[in-house]
């Protein structure tokens, strides 16, 4: 005797029983039970919570906003509207920053840690003068620690350029990364004591302090990078390498950063209103950096490199997740 023909339609949601077909609702197919007559319609899945976008569409504003446009511009490209794009970009930072914080326990062998300045708003200069004290306003720092070998965006963290902040990302630091490696940082000042309170015996640990040579114009001091006239290495915990002492892959990341990210591209008025919504922006950008984006130098992703990943990624994924 042959096995019964199993029903595709979806059991009753009161009594579990077996559905018809019983029409349609807009656009979606309605079903009736057969033994207690309930109806209900057919619920579709929607990745992007209670916004009515096309994932498709969705997926396009996000890479336009992880290439460097900004709100409106993607406005005019996409035809969604600025407040949706808003919108998306926080959904979508949110389920970045989750992942990214899932990173625990990589295997590391050289680390290079550095902080990036933005503001949000307004200029702490600016802020000041108007007696302006939210805590969320003004300048705004994210401090990044990335691995040498593979370029993975171990930690971030999206603060204020402090001893505590500091403290808040070393011990990020200490949580996704697992072993005895090296690490160097520049020369600001709360960095050893974090570095030693947090991470302690298991880092070699050094200093690269740079000295700047004073511009000629204000002009020049004011658009252009001050000149590097030296360089001192200074070992402040274990034996760490003088050859592998060095933060130039930290520093080509945040000149990534700044050609990425609208929000921190200097001399624009794309600059963050809102602190959180900087901080979805760069939830995004690290996520996308790790996972989607190929490097030339490593042949696949920082993801991929270290052994977390096992193929490239797209934003299409994370509204996915």
């Amino acid at each position: 005797m042959s096995a019964p023909t199993p029903n595709p339609n979806p059991t009753c949601r009161e009594c579990s029983g077996r559905t018809i077909k019983w029409g349609t609702d807009r656009t979606f197919q309605r079903y009736k039970c057969k033994s207690c007559g309930a109806t209900f319609a057919e619920i579709p899945e929607r990745p992007l919570g209670a916004m009515r976008l096309p994932v498709a569409k969705a997926t396009l504003c996000l890479s336009m906003l992880t290439e460097g446009s900004s709100i409106r511009s993607t406005e005019r490209v996409t035809g969604v509207h600025r407040d949706t794009v808003m919108r998306l970009l926080r959904f979508a930072g949110a389920k970045a920053e989750k992942l990214l914080d899932a990173v625990r326990g990589v295997k590391v062998d050289d680390v290079q840690a550095d902080e990036i300045w933005g503001f949000v708003k307004m200029k702490e200069k600016t802020k000041v003068e108007k007696g302006i004290t939210d805590s969320q306003l003004g300048d705004a720092w994210t401090y990044v620690a990335i691995e040498r070998t593979s370029k993975l965006v171990l930690s971030w963290h999206l603060g204020r350029r402090t001893a505590e902040d500091t403290e808040h990302f070393m011990a990020q630091v200490d949580g996704a990364t697992a072993g005895q490696f090296q690490l160097t940082t520049d020369g600001y000042g709360p960095y050893p004591a974090a570095v030693e309170n947090n991470l302690g015996a298991r880092v070699d640990y050094a200093v690269l302090q740079k000295t700047y040579g004073a511009d000629a114009s204000e002009d020049q001091r004011r658009y252009s990078p001050a000149k590097i006239i030296g360089t001192f290495k200074e070992a402040v915990i274990g034996e760490p390498e003088e050859s592998r002492v060095c933060t130039s892959h930290v520093e080509r990341q945040n000149l990534h950063m700044r050609m990425q990210l609208r929000r921190l591209t200097r001399l624009t008025t794309g600059f963050s209103k809102k602190w959180e919504n900087l901080k979805a922006a760069l939830a995004l950008h690290f996520w996308a950096f790790n996972y989607c984006w190929m490097h030339s130098t490593i042949r696949c992703t920082p993801a991929m490199a270290a052994g977390i990943a096992r193929k490239p990624l797209r934003l299409g994924d994370l509204l996915a997740a």
